[in-house]
């Protein structure tokens, strides 16, 4: 884990006891949980708390792709973060999308 990715981890994890290092570990794929999260959970909080680029500094592409869908993004609590992640997802995987709303 380099600086920047265990920053972004830090700013999930201020109202809980766990570490950056265990959310790592669930992000890529080497344990299940972290605490009480596991990779869906732990990914619905990056999706509300995080910037796309702070995302992409997480995740790779493939990975985005694979879980930007509908039954995962309907956990957030945001309908405009729905929207906007449900459009991106459809972008990486060379969906076409409506420019209108």
């Amino acid at each position: 884990m380099n600086e920047q990715q265990y920053r972004c981890l830090k700013r999930l994890d201020w109202d809980y006891n766990i570490s950056a290092e265990e959310m790592y570990a669930v992000i890529t794929g080497k344990t299940s949980h972290a605490g009480h999260w596991d990779f869906q959970h732990l990914l619905i909080r990056m999706l509300e708390r995080l910037s796309w680029y702070d995302l992409q500094e997480l995740l790779d592409r493939s990975t985005l792709e694979r879980w930007l869908v509908p039954d995962i993004l309907r956990h957030l609590r945001f309908p405009e973060q729905r929207s906007k992640y449900e459009r991106l997802g459809k972008i990486l995987r060379g969906e076409p999308v409506s420019f209108t709303k």
